[in-house]
């Protein structure tokens, strides 16, 4: 049974890799892998370790000048500002499966309703036939006391 509850990225079930480009594979995977606490976690210690980094960084000369000077944080602002246009594509993709998800489950939902709207037709029709059978056996039974009474009283 499906659950809305969060689980590995829905490309994994064979109906998906079927429908679903490589692409969007790729990215639901991705944006999954990036909303685990791990990554959360690599990347706060990526940015610590630049922050504690960036004086050292600063005042040594084993690196380029741009690199070292007072600005020395224009890497880590390129690398963020290429970082957050790539997160809002994994945002995007990560939408797209959820709307993916949602379309999917909306569909189940719907074949249960029609397959209930069947059962409830059958049901209605079985309970139909079952009034008119119990009536005519109520009517048999009234037919065969009425007989059994007229021989008991020729006898």
């Amino acid at each position: 049974m499906n659950t809305l509850a969060p689980s590995a990225p829905a490309s994994d079930t064979p109906e998906d890799t079927d429908k679903v480009s490589l692409f969007q594979r790729i990215a639901d995977k991705v944006s999954y892998g990036m909303g685990t606490p791990t990554n959360i976690v690599i990347w706060i210690l990526a940015v610590g370790t630049w922050i504690a980094l960036g004086p050292y960084f600063a005042t040594h000369s084993f690196l380029p000048g741009w690199f070292t000077s007072n600005g020395f944080n224009f890497p880590l602002n390129t690398v963020t500002t290429i970082a957050e246009l790539y997160i809002g594509f994994l945002v995007g993709a990560s939408s797209n499966r959820s709307e993916r998800n949602l379309e999917r489950t909306l569909a189940k939902i719907s074949a249960q309703e029609d397959q209930i709207d069947d059962v409830e037709v059958k049901l209605s029709k079985a309970l139909a036939q079952n009034t008119e059978l119990t009536t005519e056996i109520h009517h048999l039974t009234t037919v065969i006391h009425a007989l059994m009474t007229e021989k008991s009283s020729k006898d």
